[in-house]
């Protein structure tokens, strides 16, 4: 049963570190959901349009850090998220965790690691990064501005995914806009120097922040309490 209360602590590795993340069975089997904003009564035109900027673009951040830290919680055997019906419950779940993107916690630990990768430098990625599975603080790898005159656009489309395996400058990701698909990767080229992924690519102005999950796990301190993810993945 997966609990928040349970996640690993920073200072203990244990046996799930040497288990493989799988997508197609630790990723959502469903698409990122794009337009999808929460239906709230009141608030005015000032929710409506902070719901839109929040969730308008897609949860992608939010689903990413609900693998991992279900990923992390989950004792053995792991329930699967993959086979989890899109329903108006997960989907709270998952509004919830992509509004942690904004917590004062994560957006600290997003700009600490932007600024110390000189801006999102791809040459500075592979040395630090850390997949799921060999970190019991593993990294959340975001898509998004590089100190240059794109900074705006790329910031406004920025994207994120779970890295969880790296091998021959290529980092293996589960991507939420492809659910289950197990050949996804970032290419590494030049030594490092430059990135490619879809149409993300530092050429283009794009560089890469790598945000620990730690920053997004705001753990309930109720002894006991379990996480509506967790719940979820019982009722299956």
């Amino acid at each position: 049963m997966v609990s928040e209360s349970y996640l690993p602590r920073l200072t203990t590795l244990d046996s799930r570190l040497s288990q493989q993340f799988d997508p197609a069975r630790d990723g959502f089997g469903f698409r990122n959901p794009v337009g999808l904003v929460p239906k709230r009564t009141g608030g005015g035109e000032f929710l409506r349009r902070f719901d839109a900027f929040v969730y308008g673009k897609g949860l992608c951040f939010g689903m990413a850090a609900a693998a991992l830290l279900n990923f992390q919680g989950a004792s053995s055997p792991r329930p699967s998220l993959a086979n989890l019906p899109p329903t108006p419950d997960l989907f709270a779940v998952l509004w919830d965790y992509q509004l942690r993107q904004f917590y004062p916690r994560t957006v600290l630990a997003s700009v600490w690691d932007w600024a110390a990768s000189g801006g999102g430098r791809p040459e500075r990625v592979l040395g630090r990064l850390r997949p799921v599975g060999t970190s019991p603080d593993p990294h959340v790898l975001c898509f998004g501005p590089a100190p240059n005159r794109r900074f705006p656009y790329c910031l406004a489309r920025a994207h994120a995914v779970v890295p969880y395996r790296v091998e021959e400058g290529r980092v293996h990701v589960y991507d939420p806009n492809h659910p289950r698909d197990r050949e996804r990767f970032v290419k590494f080229q030049r030594g490092g120097a430059e990135f490619a992924y879809d149409g993300f690519q530092s050429r283009e102005g794009w560089g890469i922040t790598l945000v620990p999950v730690s920053a997004c796990d705001q753990q309930r301190r109720i002894v006991g309490e379990r996480s509506r993810l967790g719940r979820l993945t019982m009722k299956r």
